[in-house]
């Protein structure tokens, strides 16, 4: 009989190699993998207040987490780190690249096929981490195992992950299975304690309670030009929510994470 390592070790490498499949076609393939929504970027807003809490990065050692289309790898190397960016899909680490290239950002980033899972880096090897809609794709334990280790002591990361806690958008994610990976599954904040138990503590912040609402507009003639000004609004909403009732944001679409080894 095998031991549950091996069936472990198993049951991962075939999960692997689904996400890696999955996501060298999503990035090969264009637009078609994103919903309609994804026409007004309502994820930036996120990657935008994630960013103001990352500070000073010139000259920080950054590790990226699945840096599919290359944006916020670029991103990061424009602020002044020194980026090491994986990904699981080699389509992905190729579109970076190319991205880099293009931008003269290059020699300042270093590349690499691989899983969160089995980081090919020397312990202790980074000041922070980073990662947008990655985790939920991960073997938490094992993955956030490897994170602790390759992190300096005092080392922080930044996850901005979607929340499995609101039912509607669970129903849309069931009822849109092309979207997404078998395997994935939205964070949910009350199993991170336990999950996050080796680190020194955590902290999030929720963003897109009433917010989400505006991505509608995505799917209505002349929505497009409308939804800047319209989730402006609604974002500002769900700030002075936020502030009233903190509780409300298990129903949020997005948290950041703040992880402190």
């Amino acid at each position: 009989m095998e031991s549950n390592g091996v069936d472990r070790s198993r049951s991962l490498d075939e999960r692997l190699e689904k996400e890696a499949k999955f996501h060298d076609d999503k990035y090969s393939a264009g637009d078609e993998h994103y919903p309609k929504h994804y026409s007004v970027r309502p994820t930036e807003y996120v990657y935008q207040r994630m960013r103001q809490d990352l500070g000073d990065l010139r000259g920080k050692r950054v590790l990226e987490y699945g840096c599919g289309e290359g944006w916020i790898t670029r991103d990061l190397a424009k602020m002044g780190a020194l980026v090491s960016a994986f990904d699981v899909s080699p389509q992905a680490i190729e579109n970076t690249r190319r991205v880099l290239e293009q931008d003269g950002l290059a020699e300042q980033c270093t590349l690499g096929v691989m899983p969160a899972e089995r980081l090919a880096y020397p312990d202790s090897s980074f000041d922070i981490a980073v990662g947008f809609a990655i985790i939920h794709h991960l073997d938490l334990t094992t993955a956030f195992a490897e994170l602790h280790r390759v992190l300096k002591p005092g080392g922080v990361a930044f996850f901005a992950e979607p929340l499995g806690t609101n039912p509607a958008i669970q129903l849309y994610r069931k009822l849109t299975p092309q979207y997404r990976t078998v395997d994935e599954r939205p964070l949910v904040l009350g199993e991170m304690p336990q999950i996050l138990r080796d680190y020194k503590g955590f902290t999030h912040k929720e963003y897109f309670v009433t917010a989400i609402g505006a991505t509608a507009l995505a799917y209505m003639p002349g929505g497009v030009a409308l939804y800047p000004r319209v989730s402006g609004w609604m974002h500002a909403f769900d700030r002075g929510l936020m502030r009233i009732a903190p509780f409300l944001g298990r129903f949020a679409w997005y948290t950041v994470l703040r992880i402190e080894k």
